[in-house]
């Protein structure tokens, strides 16, 4: 375990009582599971004001600074997120984004959650924020990718006579989908993500294309059931 890790575990023992009790609920209402803690719509009340000030010190003293311990909280973010505990989640990000309201991980990280909540508009705005933020290239095709499912979700929302938006949505989704392969065509979630997404445009050669990129990057195997879909609609090309 490394000198970092055992330090902020050490830092969320030592805040655990001073965050539950400072930032979880206000007039009665949670806030803590929801992003920036409800901020700007929900007044901070001066005492987790002072709850709020005395974390970033104590945070920032302890793992070097207010970006590092922002880091360090967008990665236990992550850490529950991955083991579907988006409550949890939420928390870190929302800490994070404490120390650091300039971190795009806790931006990102909120855009997160909410899609898997089926929040899709609210995630699009916080993964647009953490995309201008973003400044590690590596890290930034896998945002791109989020948020092109994130556009392509809100897409398939909308009904089929849906038009425009419908149409304007999924550009959008190819758009942010081509970013993220062009930053780095290794990475392939993206042209997973894309290949489903095109199905659901029906672009079914443009599909098999994606499916044959993400395959070629060893990406996760496609589901089964969208395989034979896709092969109905249209034979893989040989």
């Amino acid at each position: 375990m490394s000198i970092l890790v055992r330090t902020f575990n050490y830092y969320v023992c030592a805040f655990a009582a001073l965050v539950l009790s400072g930032c979880v609920t206000t007039g009665g209402t949670r806030i803590d599971n929801v992003p920036m803690y409800g901020q700007p719509n929900v007044q901070r009340p001066d005492e987790l004001k002072r709850a709020d000030e005395d974390f970033i010190k104590q945070a920032s003293e302890g793992l070097g600074g207010r970006e590092k311990a922002s880091q360090a909280w967008a990665s236990q973010g992550d850490k529950f997120f991955s083991e579907g505990n988006l409550d949890f989640a939420m928390r870190r990000y929302n800490q994070s984004w404490l120390l650091n309201p300039n971190n795009y991980q806790s931006y990102w990280g909120f855009g997160r959650v909410l899609l898997q909540q089926g929040k899709i508009g609210e995630a699009i705005q916080h993964l647009e924020k953490s995309k201008q933020l973003a400044d590690d290239p590596f890290q930034k095709a896998a945002l791109l990718s989020d948020l092109g499912s994130a556009y392509s979700a809100q897409a398939e929302s909308i009904p089929n006579n849906g038009g425009q938006d419908k149409a304007r949505l999924f550009s959008l989704a190819n758009k942010n989908f081509s970013e993220s392969t062009s930053l780095d065509a290794t990475y392939g979630n993206g042209w997973r993500r894309w290949a489903m997404s095109l199905y659901e445009q029906g672009n079914y050669a443009d599909a098999w294309e994606k499916v044959k990129r993400a395959r070629k990057q060893n990406a996760r195997p496609f589901p089964l059931q969208f395989i034979r879909a896709l092969e109905q609609k249209m034979p893989e090309p040989k």
